[in-house]
């Protein structure tokens, strides 16, 4: 009965994710930017073994010498990178937001004052790789404790020293959750990131790249919207792991498409909700997670896209004060579009739909 009720709504219930499109405060100058964390370093290719990790969402809350920011980076295994800081109002030297696209590996822009995409100075692309812990401690392999490049020569040269700590099972790989950059030049000022999110993810073949975005913000637009999808299908599967109906359809569309058992039917988000409501109240997870990397499809207009996934999970289903021991695995398929513009001019992406199917 479990799997069965599973089948008709797993994947189908998903919160949005909104990524913000404000600039970086006025006055940011390049030098602020080169002051804060690890000053970067030259990034090394990625080998083929874990090519599979083709892109890769981070979050990381971080605590440095001179105050706090948050870091957010959403890498894919050519080099192309997403890259943004987020500096609290208290700031003393006012940085804000900062933005940073890399294309390729090569070619960096960062967001001006004005709003748009500007070629960056030299040596910022190994700067916003070198911030790619996580992928630099895949590439080392057996869970290195401690992690030293190069520093670019256009920054003053010297080493960066990372440590790494708390690595955790995600999809098949072990990833640390602490990072602390302590550069040569300044041995004493020990920048630590705590992840907060790691998200692997890999690009569909045959739907629209990334890299084939025709400009800065282009590219910059498409790989925070294939975080989003990640981070939307991460919260369907916490949802389920803390039995949280509410959780599970707070932003699924008015009436969404479900597909499973050769069937097609369509349901409210009300409906959703009683019926979620009903299966997670009688259950507790004690595993729900990927055993794949989730592939994404993303439009090149990014108003549509779906996640692909495959899962499995195990637990208690307890009805009428009798429990019952329960496991069983999917895959399934997401379906999301953007939805209106809010009052912050703001469109979520909204749950529209699902096809799932249960593995025999």
């Amino acid at each position: 009965m479990a799997a069965e009720l599973c089948a008709r709504c797993a994947g189908l219930f998903v919160s949005c994710v909104s990524v913000s499109r404000t600039m970086n405060a006025p006055g940011l100058c390049l030098a602020a930017l080169l002051l804060f964390a690890a000053r970067g370093f030259t990034a090394e290719p990625v080998p083929a073994r874990i090519a599979v990790l083709d892109g890769l969402v981070s979050r990381a809350e971080v605590t440095g010498p001179r105050g706090s920011f948050v870091t957010e980076l959403i890498s894919r295994a050519d080099g192309t990178a997403r890259f943004v800081q987020i500096y609290p109002p208290t700031d003393p030297k006012g940085r804000g937001r900062v933005e940073i696209v890399v294309a390729s590996g090569n070619r960096a822009f960062q967001r001006d004052a004005k709003g748009q995409f500007v070629p960056a100075a030299p040596g910022i692309s190994s700067f916003v790789l070198g911030h790619d812990a996580v992928r630099h401690s895949l590439a080392k392999g057996s869970r290195p404790a401690k992690i030293s490049q190069p520093a670019p020569a256009e920054m003053g040269g010297g080493v960066v020293t990372i440590e790494l700590a708390d690595y955790r099972q995600v999809i098949g790989f072990a990833l640390p959750f602490s990072a602390t950059f302590v550069h040569s030049a300044a041995p004493d000022d020990r920048y630590v990131y705590r992840y907060t999110e790691l998200l692997p993810f890999l690009v569909a073949p045959g739907s629209p790249s990334p890299a084939d975005a025709t400009n800065p913000a282009a590219l910059f637009e498409r790989l925070g919207e294939l975080a989003e999808i990640a981070a939307a299908h991460e919260r369907v599967m916490a949802a389920h792991r803390a039995s949280d109906a509410e959780l599970l359809t707070a932003d699924a569309a008015e009436r969404s498409t479900v597909s499973g058992r050769g069937r097609l039917s369509e349901v409210t988000r009300d409906e959703q909700r009683a019926r979620m409501r009903d299966y997670l109240g009688a259950i507790r997870f004690s595993r729900y997670q990927d055993t794949a990397v989730p592939v994404i499809a993303l439009s090149e207009d990014g108003s549509l896209a779906w996640l692909a996934c495959e899962m499995e999970a195990e637990g208690i289903r307890t009805v009428e004060g009798r429990s019952e021991a329960i496991a069983y695995a999917f895959s399934w398929t997401e379906f999301y579009a953007r939805g209106p513009a809010d009052a912050q001019n703001r469109r979520p992406w909204r749950a529209i739909g699902n096809s799932s199917s249960q593995r025999p």
